[in-house]
């Protein structure tokens, strides 16, 4: 568990009730530089800060600039927390983050780290801060799109385009197909009840399919970004949309060993003497129904995060080859995904689980970590060495 005091800017905190979600709210308010706090959790932000690119650059020009508009001018650092409480005497907010997977910073990271380097130099600037509470249902997908808001309208762009066409080509005909999410507020509606549908962004379909993107990916460079950075992933895509039409073949057994794996990686790890419930990313609830599968929509008794899975699913990518007269790529004589994720998934969900553990069972960080990946994609290869 991690405390942090912030002092706030007197008349600025502010709370806000959710409107559809009872159980969570939003709480707002300014502090000064050399008042933000240090040590927030960061390993809940989907991007890794490079404070030498260009966006850092224009932020800590921004805030060197002294000119007491960096609060309007930059949109702030937003959290995850367990808990926000204001005491109005002395202006201190105190945040609790008790869960690293799934409290901390979700958004503003570089700002966070550039404005803490600032700490002590007497600037005259402030910083927004966004707190949220009660979302760790959703913290996977609520911080990929906080940090892509700038990439949604180059999806519904690549839309315009009918660059996704080949991601069309591959998938049409999946159950899943009208879920996904070309555009910008694209909705569906069920045929038979008439109620909107969940919807699956394309991004994440082209950031799944891209992992088994061989002429970027081999068995030493992993589609870490995937996992990371979905607009990353667009972006690689949209280089050239028409080299994906090669895995239009394949593509349906990709979704269908995603679904295999989000279903059975809980029950495989167990089967190994796991304690997968025990967990509090696996959201068990004693039996009932935990969550949806985001494929199928089917009921689940566990989670399993995207941090877990995505290692797992492109160590596949050892799986496939090129097929000259088809001009386009196939799974190697023939095997059966599945039947392969069946043979080495006690293995498999062993070794990442044991990984997990072993770096402070926090999925966002082991999604993230090239060793966990590289030890997969090896895991798959030896078990089809034959093959």
């Amino acid at each position: 568990m991690v405390v942090c005091k912030i002092k706030s800017t007197p008349n600025s905190f502010r709370k806000v009730e959710d409107p559809t979600h009872p159980e969570s709210a939003k709480y707002f308010f300014y502090t000064k530089i050399d008042d933000i706090a240090e040590g927030i959790p960061m390993a809940t932000n989907p991007r890794d800060q490079k404070l030498s690119s260009n966006v850092a650059t224009a932020i800590r020009d921004s805030l060197e600039s002294n000119d007491g508009y960096f609060h309007k001018k930059n949109r702030g650092i937003t959290l995850s927390a367990e808990s926000c409480k204001y005491n109005n005497k002395n202006n201190i907010v105190t945040i609790v983050f008790s869960d690293d997977s799934k409290h901390g910073n979700i958004d503003g990271g570089h700002t966070y780290k550039i404005a803490c380097e600032h700490k002590g130099l007497g600037l005259d600037q402030y910083i927004q801060f966004e707190v949220m509470t009660g979302v760790e249902d959703i913290i996977e997908s609520l911080a990929e799109a906080r940090n892509t808001s700038v990439q949604v309208d180059e999806r519904s762009m690549a839309e315009l385009r009918e660059q996704f066409d080949p991601i069309k080509e591959g998938l049409e005909g999946m159950p899943f197909f009208k879920r996904i999410a070309f555009k910008q507020n694209q909705q569906t509606v069920d045929d038979q009840t008439n109620k909107k549908l969940k919807m699956v962004d394309a991004r994440e379909v082209v950031a799944i399919v891209s992992m088994f993107n061989v002429s970027h990916y081999d068995h030493i460079s992993h589609p870490i970004k995937a996992y990371s950075s979905k607009a990353k992933m667009l972006e690689l895509y949209l280089s050239n949309p028409e080299e994906y039409r090669k895995y239009v073949n394949i593509m349906p057994d990709i979704f269908d060993l995603y679904s295999s794996i989000e279903k059975d990686f809980p029950y495989a790890y167990i089967e190994t003497g796991g304690r997968y419930g025990s967990k509090k990313y696996s959201g068990y609830k004693e039996g009932k129904i935990a969550g949806q599968g985001k494929f199928t929509l089917e009921g689940l008794t566990y989670k399993v995060p995207d941090g877990l899975i995505y290692p797992a699913l492109a160590a596949f990518r050892s799986l496939i080859e090129y097929d000259e007269e088809l001009g386009k790529y196939k799974w190697k004589n023939g095997v059966d995904p599945i039947a392969v994720w069946d043979k080495c998934k006690k293995t498999l969900t062993s070794q990442i689980m044991s990984f997990a553990s072993a770096i402070g069972d926090n999925p966002n960080t082991v999604g993230k970590d090239p060793n966990i990946w590289n030890l997969a994609y090896m895991t798959v290869q030896l078990s089809t060495a034959n093959i």
